[in-house]
């Protein structure tokens, strides 16, 4: 009997096989498996995957996809430059959701030819979180969850619109890094977000979306408000105070309280909002 159900099962497997390989034969995309195994090469999409209500369904992520807490103890399969992937194979996934730097060469042709669906999604600013959302939703099979996902981003969006807004706009820095200090300029994410704010970026724009400042540029600058997004340890507001900043100087120094906002996922656009009554505040109100 036992003998009977095992080859009745093969059959199964096999009559299923034949049924996806027809379809690709026909040019159809194959259909997200009913429960299907994700792993994730951005924290962004970790977070949006955990946001969707699927969480369950991730058996690999990076060492950097660190929200929410429970995404701590999604198995790692490298960094977001350094993919294993061997990792990725042993996780045995349906869907890999990567960037499109990271989903090429070796990489993609070993996972496609092991018939892994490949989905790369662009996440660079503000306006790129909805179209990604869409596309993870639909890789998965949960469009319903996406869309309302994207509903509450966009109303976070509009919400933020003019939140640290006055005359005339207030002068910020935000810095991103300490060693060396990494700053953040008008076409990064992060500019995107102060710009929405009705803040002034005081970073030139540029091609870099994050250059790398000297303490000279940054006394230059002269902001009005200094936001400290540094993840790593060290005392900003001190080495900004014995440089001589004005800005240090007066204690108009926001250090962030978590690191939502610094990537651009479901959550950044809340964690936005007190961030933006935080600069305004600093820099003494509206005027």
């Amino acid at each position: 009997m036992i003998g009977r159900i095992r080859d009745l099962v093969s059959t199964s497997a096999l009559a299923a096989a034949l049924v996806v390989a027809a379809g690709a034969c026909r040019g159809q995309a194959p259909r997200p498996a009913p429960s299907p195994r994700v792993v994730s090469l951005v924290p962004s999409v970790t977070e949006t995957v955990f946001a969707m209500g699927m969480g369950d369904h991730l058996v690999g992520a990076t060492r950097y996809c660190t929200r929410p807490e429970a995404a701590r103890a999604v198995p790692r399969v490298g960094g977001l430059l350094d993919v294993s992937i061997e990792a990725v194979l042993a996780a045995r996934p349906d869907v890999v959701i990567g960037s499109r730097a990271v989903l090429t060469g070796r990489l993609a042709d070993t996972l496609s030819a092991a018939g892994v669906r490949l989905v790369p999604v662009w996440l660079e600013t503000a306006g790129d979180i909805g179209p990604g959302i869409l596309a993870i939703g639909e890789a998965l099979g949960r469009p319903g969850r996406a869309a309302a996902l994207v509903a509450s981003v966009e109303r976070d969006l509009a919400a933020l619109g003019g939140g640290a807004l006055r005359e005339p706009p207030v002068r910020v820095l935000f810095v991103v890094g300490r060693s060396p200090l990494v700053v953040a300029g008008p076409t990064s994410f992060l500019g995107d977000l102060l710009g929405r704010m009705g803040v002034t970026n005081v970073v030139p724009a540029g091609r870099v979306p994050f250059p790398i400042w000297s303490l000279e540029e940054v006394i230059r600058s002269d902001p009005d408000v200094v936001v400290d997004g540094a993840v790593e340890a060290g005392d900003l507001a001190s080495v900004l105070r014995e440089a001589g900043l004005r800005v240090a100087a007066e204690g108009r120094i926001v250090r962030l309280a978590g690191d939502a906002v610094l990537r651009p996922g479901p959550g950044a656009a809340s964690a936005a909002l007190p961030l933006a009554d935080a600069i305004l505040k600093a820099a003494g109100g509206r005027q």
